[in-house]
């Protein structure tokens, strides 16, 4: 995957960088961190695949840690949980929250899905066990990709009001916010440029001692640093080939 030389994240004056954390934890039971020779394998293929068809870009690659972070990105369409799978590192492995309908929108996507087993399916009337279940994920090793807006954004460039359910699982599990900004994934077509933007952690301590004051600082901290990677969209071509396919492929 295409990675120019690395451009610095927007500064974040409230936060310094911690050491990274260490890729195993003292937690029982199954590691997720670790990612077998099946998963490698298929990640090389679905990343040829993204190859073929676009233009991918990866900015400030140095500032994901080296343990578990909960990666909290925009969501514009279904490439964006595919971006992060490729472009962040292969481990931790990082682990996909959608709501459990989300493997009854189509066979392709089910079969994908658990080839890559990457689906932590959340039942969104059960919020203390989808609690729990996020925990046992970070506590075993693994990290979490979240889609804090809660839904699919409007237009590249904006962002919607972020849910402060990132910010709370942070600072109940001790697992930084890793911002990440994505652009190009609204409207896809033959050869479009995509573009992947990782900001510096956001880590839960240093924060108001309040446990309701500290989510909401966080999470004003974390709408800010994920508007600094959206600078909007700049491709204009004459011709989009493949668009409404590509679009709504998936």
């Amino acid at each position: 995957m295409s990675k120019p030389k690395a451009v610095p994240a927007p500064e974040n004056p409230t936060r310094a960088v911690r050491p990274p954390s260490p890729r195993r934890t003292h937690t029982t039971g199954l590691n997720l961190a670790r990612a077998g020779p099946w998963i490698r394998a298929f990640r090389l293929f679905v990343k040829f695949i993204f190859l073929l068809f676009f233009r991918v870009r990866v900015y400030g690659p140095e500032n994901v840690p080296h343990g578990p972070a909960i990666v909290c990105a925009n969501h514009l369409g279904w490439a964006d949980a595919f971006l992060i799978l490729l472009c962040l590192p292969v481990e931790p492995r990082i682990y996909v929250l959608g709501d459990r309908n989300v493997l009854n929108i189509s066979n392709f996507r089910t079969r994908v899905i658990n080839a890559l087993r990457i689906m932590v399916p959340l039942d969104r009337n059960k919020p203390v066990e989808a609690v729990r279940l996020m925990e046992s994920v970070l506590k075993r090793g693994g990290s979490l990709l979240i889609f804090p807006e809660g839904g699919l954004g409007t237009k590249e460039g904006a962002l919607l009001e972020l849910e402060p359910g990132a910010a709370y699982l942070s600072i109940r599990t001790g697992v930084p916010l890793l911002p990440v900004g994505l652009t190009g994934t609204g409207q896809l077509w033959l050869r479009r440029t995509l573009v992947v933007r990782i900001g510096r952690p956001i880590y839960p301590d240093g924060f108001a001692v309040d446990r309701d004051a500290r989510v909401s600082d966080m999470t004003a901290e974390l709408s800010t640093a994920m508007r600094a990677l959206l600078p909007g969209d700049r491709e204009r071509p004459r011709f989009k080939l493949l668009c409404d396919w590509l679009t709504n492929l998936f």
